[in-house]
């Protein structure tokens, strides 16, 4: 057989070349810090890995999810503990306003510092994110949820609807809470109206327990037929027939003029009876009658003055939901009213202590779920770095490399490298090979 300078040369090359592929191949590996480069070097291992890496992919976006999710609700829950602070500080001053000794410059410096506190309170509800979104304001994120109109009042201006981000799989989580709910739909103090029907008498009504009339409410106040929220108060002169009643006219309500007040005084002290019945006559309660003493009914306290003989009609005024703000802004307006009275004075109080108290209860009811949800959200943010963990912890039992054994399979293939290209070298140089 003869051996030619193309056989020699073509054998060297290739085994050179291998050499040098297989020691390229471990350095790749060695750079990569993996064991399959390539598909080829593990088809189903290369597979496998895929197959994590898309897991892990994946995890990472529900992380940026969590991520946005809890910037969002730590917001959220920043403005909702300093609107609960706030609150807080208005029931106080408002307690500090009723005490009688206050001068006016003390009722007005409390007046400027409520003021104060409402205008941050205001800015609170209109909080923005970090992105410069309104966090109450539903999906309308660009608008300010509340605005003052031209009475002055606080309006509500976004939408109901919620954003949601999505955090695994199958779990998305609310991250915006509507302001009309938390600030807007709150429950104002209930109260009732009263009115002279008949008879000769001047008239004062109250709510003197606030708790007996709110359970009267529930139990008898009819939205539907408002027939059913009239109670007529009566009085007789003692020994007068059950059915001598006087005649009721909802229709008008009669003024008192100084001399009619003044000349009922006198009737201060006459005895009688009174009957309190419904709008279906039946009787809800009766007792004895004094002009110039109260009438006690489920929380309700009527005062009357004038002789016997008269008709009071009590009507339950329908519930009604109202922006704290406004609340507050009414018993301001009674509170910087020279001419107000301790009563006037009184019942808005009472008026904004039961809003800010309403108010207060929302606000608190909006920190726990904020405060569920960013617990849900850690919870998923450490199942998220727990699964990416074991996805890693897989990914290199599967395709890890022994930097040991990679090193030394290295410098084996450095080695056999030289050694062939000394081989050839030698070969070459053969005198059986020179050329003839």
């Amino acid at each position: 057989m003869r051996v030619t300078n193309n056989l020699i040369y073509g054998q060297s090359s290739r085994a050179i070349a291998q050499a040098n592929e297989k020691m390229l191949t471990v350095q790749d590996k060695i750079t990569a810090q993996t064991s399959i480069v390539k598909p080829s070097d593990n088809p189903v291992g290369a597979s496998q890995l895929m197959m994590y890496e898309g897991s892990n992919s994946q995890l990472k976006r529900f992380d940026d999810a969590i991520s946005m999710a809890t910037s969002n609700l730590e917001y959220q829950e920043v403005a909702l503990e300093s609107l609960h602070d706030s609150l807080d500080e208005v029931r106080t001053l408002f307690i500090q306003a009723q005490n009688n000794i206050n001068t006016n410059e003390d009722i007005g410096a409390i007046a400027q510092e409520v003021s104060l506190i409402t205008e941050s309170m205001a800015e609170l509800m209109n909080s923005r994110s970090a992105d410069g979104s309104y966090i109450f304001a539903g999906t309308d994120t660009k608008s300010p949820p509340f605005t003052l109109d031209s009475q002055g009042r606080y309006q509500w201006s976004g939408n109901e609807g919620i954003k949601y981000a999505q955090i695994s799989d199958d779990m998305k989580i609310p991250v915006t809470d509507s302001g009309k709910t938390l600030f807007q739909d709150i429950w104002t103090n209930r109260t009732f109206s009263s009115q002279r029907l008949a008879g000769d008498v001047s008239l004062s009504a109250q709510v003197k327990n606030q708790g007996d009339f709110n359970e009267f409410m529930d139990d008898h106040f009819n939205p539907t037929n408002p027939a059913d929220n009239l109670f007529v108060i009566t009085t007789l002169p003692v020994g007068a027939a059950e059915g001598t009643l006087p005649d009721v006219n909802l229709a008008v309500l009669q003024a008192d003029s100084a001399d009619d007040k003044a000349r009922r005084m006198q009737f201060d002290g006459t005895p009688g009876v009174f009957n309190i019945t419904n709008s279906q006559g039946e009787v809800m309660a009766s007792g004895s009658y004094t002009a110039g003493e109260p009438i006690n009914f489920n929380g309700m306290s009527v005062t009357m003055r004038g002789e016997p003989g008269a008709s009071v009609g009590l009507v339950l005024d329908p519930p009604r939901r109202d922006n704290v703000l406004n609340e507050i802004n009414d018993a301001l307006e009674v509170l910087q009213d020279r001419h107000s009275t301790s009563e006037d004075r009184s019942k808005a109080f009472q008026d904004a202590t039961v809003s800010i108290h309403n108010t207060q209860r929302s606000v608190s009811e909006g920190r726990s779920s904020v405060g569920a949800r960013l617990n849900t959200l850690q919870q998923r943010e450490d199942f998220s770095s727990a699964n990416q963990l074991s996805n890693v912890i897989a990914q290199d039992r599967i395709g890890g490399l022994d930097l040991a054994a990679a090193a030394t399979e290295l410098s084996m293939n450095e080695s056999a490298l030289n050694a062939s290209q000394q081989v050839f070298t030698r070969i070459s140089n053969l005198s059986l090979f020179n050329k003839m």
